[in-house]
């Protein structure tokens, strides 16, 4: 539709941006919604597609070595010794399997997880509040932010109440940014500096807002750093140290047998004879269990870090992680949440303790040694919005 192409949301007034979007103060209707959604795609992050189960194991075959060991069982085929053959491709199949699992267990289990933290959206249309799924909004959409709210979308805010964002996972800073709806003058100004743009991704940690979906998907933000970063192909060191291997084998096993080759036909060996014992030195010199010694080493790493909560795509992943000497990360975001959290309140002369990690809803909130349900309890309710005046509670929402 042609949205995407305009960059300076920011500079736009909010009766401009309604217009070019072709949307309203009571967001968009039903019909067009769908419309939109089905010309433009679902509002989803560039990703990878799952591997099927045949790729993750055709995958296991991927190596410098493996290659050699499949020439090998080849040879041998071709000169008659099946039981090596067999060998060396129950040796294969068995190393192949094993990574499979692993790996088929870790795509399960991200499948998973993304069902399971699947975010939701309040958007108008028609006229009314509705939520929706974040994967089905679409530009021209009428969202509501309130506190606690993850930004389903790149949006030019209309209406901001003390409105305050947690940009840290763009940006790195822990400082929540005051966000405005006032129409900003400066176009030069760096993407992360639009006061009056909510970005996709963040969070709302006070006040309350509107504002008109003006990006989705890959055409967010954060949708081109995942695209840029999606693109990104990196060689692991176990990968760079197997081919380093491998070829080192063959160079040394090439030499030696050419060495015999050349010194048993001069001393009148018979060619076909000296071939035979050129043939079997190769494969024998070829450590045909060191690609499963490998497998079970890294299998092992994985299974220790999953009892610490680590998930682990691919074995040689672990590898690599063994080869970090610095690791230089966005600590906010990546190894850090950003979330203050209270452990101790104390009302009235007594000290509730209070469980659990991060935002996330779960945890016991004790009094001395006693759980308390905290649903039930005076203290949780009050509604975010009331607060003491003159040892009364004031409710902003009524007059007074």
């Amino acid at each position: 539709m042609g949205f995407a192409t305009e960059t300076n949301w920011h500079t736009k007034s909010v009766s401009e941006v309604l217009e070019i979007l072709k949307s309203g103060e009571h967001g968009l209707s039903s019909e067009e919604a769908k419309r939109r959604l089905d010309e433009n795609g679902p509002n989803i992050l560039p990703e990878s597609k799952a591997d099927s189960v045949a790729l993750i194991f055709l995958r296991q075959f991927q190596s410098p070595l493996i290659y050699i060991l499949l020439a090998a069982a080849l040879t041998v085929f071709i000169m008659g010794k099946e039981i090596d053959g067999v060998v060396i491709m129950t040796v294969l199949v068995l190393n192949a399997v094993i990574g499979s699992i692993q790996e088929g267990r870790a795509r399960n289990t991200i499948l998973a997880l993304k069902k399971f933290v699947e975010t939701r959206a309040v958007v108008m249309r028609d006229g009314k509040e509705i939520i929706i799924p974040d994967t089905q909004v679409v530009v021209g959409d009428i969202i509501l932010l309130q506190e606690g709210d993850k930004i389903a979308a790149d949006s030019r805010i209309i209406i901001a109440r003390n409105l305050k964002i947690d940009e840290s996972a763009l940006t790195g800073e822990s400082e929540a940014v005051h966000k405005t709806s006032e129409t900003l003058s400066n176009s030069g100004l760096a993407i992360l500096e639009e006061k009056n743009v909510a970005f996709r991704g963040t969070h709302i940690v006070s006040g309350n807002g509107k504002a008109i979906v003006v990006r989705t998907g890959v055409e967010t933000v954060i949708g081109k750093i995942a695209k840029e970063v999606a693109t990104i192909e990196t060689e692991i060191p176990l990968q760079t140290n197997i081919r380093y291997f491998s070829r080192v084998i063959i160079a040394v096993a090439l030499g030696v047998s050419a060495f015999l080759f050349t010194f048993g036909i001069f001393s009148g060996q018979p060619v076909r004879e000296m071939f035979a014992i050129v043939v079997s030195m190769l494969v024998s010199v070829i450590p045909e269990d060191l690609p499963i010694a490998i497998t079970i080493i890294l299998a092992t790493g994985v299974w220790r870090m999953s009892k610490r909560n680590a998930l682990v795509k691919r074995l040689q992943a672990v590898e690599a992680l063994g080869e970090a000497r610095v690791i230089a990360v966005d600590k906010t975001g990546t190894v850090t949440k950003n979330e203050m959290m209270v452990q101790t309140v104390y009302v009235d002369g007594k000290t509730f303790e209070i469980g659990g990690v991060g935002y996330e809803p779960k945890g016991d909130v004790k009094l001395g040694n006693r759980t308390i349900d905290p649903p039930n309890h005076l203290l949780c309710q009050c509604p975010s919005d009331v607060f003491r005046k003159n040892q009364r509670m004031a409710d902003l929402r009524r007059p007074h």
